[in-house]
């Protein structure tokens, strides 16, 4: 009787690389405005001008 191969189970890894990297790109996305306006915020008092930031 001839052994006949494990059946493989299919390989999700490429995916679930795939999905990570577009979950932290579209992350970033959404992210990068918010900490922009607090550092220009941030900016603006550190240069002095309490009002009008």
């Amino acid at each position: 009787m001839p052994l006949l191969p494990k059946p493989s189970r299919p390989d999700f890894l490429g995916f679930l690389a795939l999905v990570a990297i577009l979950a932290v790109m579209l992350g970033a996305y959404l992210v990068f405005p918010h900490l922009q306006a607090a550092m220009g915020y941030q900016d603006c008092i550190a240069s002095g001008r309490v009002t009008g930031c």
